[in-house]
């Protein structure tokens, strides 16, 4: 535990290396780009309107803490630029566990959005009138599978890395495409015509962000959104634990 800490705090003091007004100005575009989705929404929900039990209050609170929490919804440790640029091979020369020291680096990486970004904009939020207040305490519960689901999905889209013989833009796009449509970060599954999302969110990338958001505004069934998070849970780490094995030799980095 204490070499899993000292980890964390290297990357947290990496994470500013650019400077503080780098980082200011990331988060300025970050909320610039979330005002430009709230007004959107604002004007597809008008006052009183509802989708599918979602009213313009509860589309608020959803985008806001869609993009507070995004580190925790859509997880993205290192692996694939260090795949990229050859530091994945340092870490199998360390005592201590390959993933322990990816898991490490991405929650280090995680104190400072959460800290300078995330939980003032819970805060600003709050003051306007849309407290960010869970409709359901599972919440909890469904947002800690969500990041130990989100890891096991992050693993096996390094190994497609590694099969594709290092092409990171190409897997680093596909992904994006991937989980900007069916995570339910970026439009809640309640939006979604002829009931799409009611299989989406039962999919493995819709039981990331999509479940732990639907039980924060009170629009999902929590024994049907936790019941998938465990099973996808149960079923993709052994995936991701056994491709990583099986692709590792086939590993190539810049520098050996």
């Amino acid at each position: 535990m204490k070499a899993f800490l000292a980890t964390a705090r290297l990357c947290v003091r990496n994470k500013n290396d650019f400077g503080v007004l780098w980082t200011l100005g990331e988060y300025l575009l970050k909320l610039i780009s979330l005002l430009a989705q709230a007004m959107v929404w604002c004007a597809v929900l008008p006052e009183g309107a509802a989708v599918d039990g979602m009213t313009r209050r509860s589309m608020l609170v959803y985008i806001a803490v869609s993009s507070a929490l995004a580190p925790l919804l859509d997880v993205r440790t290192p692996v694939s630029s260090w795949l990229h640029e050859g530091t994945m091979l340092d870490l199998f020369r360390r005592p201590c566990s390959v993933y322990g020291q990816l898991v490490a680096h991405t929650a280090g990486s995680w104190c400072i959005p959460l800290c300078c970004y995330g939980l003032p904009l819970l805060g600003i939020a709050s003051l306007l009138g849309y407290p960010p207040v869970p409709a359901s305490p599972w919440f909890f519960l469904s947002l800690a599978l969500c990041v130990a689901q989100g890891f096991a999905v992050d693993f096996l889209f390094a190994c497609l890395l590694i099969r594709m013989n290092n092409l990171e833009w190409t897997v680093h796009s596909i992904r994006n495409a991937l989980t900007a449509l069916l995570t339910g970060g970026l439009i809640p599954f309640a939006a979604l015509p002829w009931g799409l999302g009611r299989w989406l969110e039962l999919s493995p990338l819709g039981t990331l962000a999509g479940a732990p958001l639907a039980l924060l505004t009170g629009l999902g069934d929590p024994t049907r959104l936790l019941t998938a998070q465990i099973f996808w849970n149960c079923t993709l780490w052994p995936l991701a634990l056994w491709a990583f094995r099986a692709s590792r030799e086939r590993m190539v980095s810049y520098g050996g």
